[in-house]
């Protein structure tokens, strides 16, 4: 018995409609609920990072630039730096010669080195091999080394901005803003001036250009291998929603690092971040290359925390 051509198509209509059913779909599409746990969860996990009284950018209390020769320290407003009110009216001196810093401490005041109380020492910054981190009550201090400079940076557990803390706000998760994006491979990586918020520019490596459209309108992002080790690529990009509804200066992206010539990758603006700036005032951050600026708003990840800074 031969099929009719109508039968025929039903038949071959239904067999595909099989064939479709059997394929894995997309991680949206097969649990768009279980997407949005996996965002809460990073959500959350950044305001734990906040609460953190060791890791928190909002136990800065401090940052200040050292001029050469001898600075001295403590909450009495005589000092050359002015730290937490909590703190000894006169606690020591730093002394700035030559590039090499050290620390007086002043009689009575109990500052620690590794659990050891100390009266006088060289101190290394955060660029030598091994920073010295010093406790005082609530208080750690530790030398910070930057182009302009080298400045003592100060975090307190007892910061009212940490105590405080409440979360981060975030738009609505949106598996739309989960995009995939093409890359375009450079021979060799190519260097990217990174400016800050100190006026100073800092050259990094972009391996390649990250490609992706929204509206059928293309974009561009140049990532650079992270501080983390080459496994993790930044991103500093600025977008039309900053400040209006996300922090002026931009907002950061993490991702995975693709192997070297992939084809494509996903980036998810759900996960675009505040950088430390957006909290402190005594952060020293980054700020987006002109590569990275976005003629797009992007209503997705953070937004702009407490009236920013």
């Amino acid at each position: 018995m031969s099929l009719s051509n109508h039968s025929f198509q039903s038949i071959l209509l239904m067999l595909c409609i099989l064939s479709l059913c059997g394929c894995k779909p997309s991680e949206q599409e097969e649990d768009p609920s279980a997407y949005i746990q996996t965002i809460e969860a990073w959500q959350e996990s950044r305001n734990e990072e906040m609460r953190d009284t060791s890791s928190s950018w909002l136990n800065l209390a401090g940052l200040h630039w050292l001029e050469p020769g001898e600075s001295t320290f403590g909450s009495d407003s005589s000092n050359t730096i002015l730290f937490p009110e909590h703190s000894p009216a006169f606690a020591g001196t730093f002394i700035l010669e030559d590039s090499v810093l050290r620390l007086q401490v002043a009689e009575g005041v109990s500052i620690l080195h590794d659990g050891q109380s100390v009266r006088e020492m060289a101190l290394q910054h955060d660029m030598d091999p091994e920073t010295t981190y010093l406790q005082m009550g609530s208080i750690n201090i530790h030398a910070i080394s930057r182009p302009e400079g080298i400045a003592i940076r100060v975090k307190d557990s007892q910061n009212p901005d940490l105590v405080n803390f409440r979360d981060i706000p975030n738009f609505d998760i949106q598996a739309d803003w989960r995009l995939e994006a093409q890359l375009e491979w450079f021979d060799q990586p190519q260097p990217i001036l990174i400016p800050t918020v100190l006026g100073s520019q800092r050259m990094h490596e972009c391996p390649a250009i990250i490609v992706f459209e929204v509206n059928g309108e293309r974009y561009e992002l140049y990532p650079y291998d992270s501080y983390y080790g080459g496994t993790i690529w930044t991103v500093i990009f600025s977008d039309l929603t900053n400040g209006e509804t996300t922090y002026g200066a931009g907002r950061f992206l993490d991702l995975d690092a693709p192997e070297p010539g992939a084809p494509s990758m996903v980036i998810d603006f759900n996960k675009a971040y505040n950088p430390p700036c957006a909290f402190s005032d005594y952060a020293t951050c980054p700020i987006p290359p002109p590569e990275n600026r976005l003629a797009l708003a992007i209503p997705a990840g953070e937004k702009m925390y407490g009236e920013g800074h």
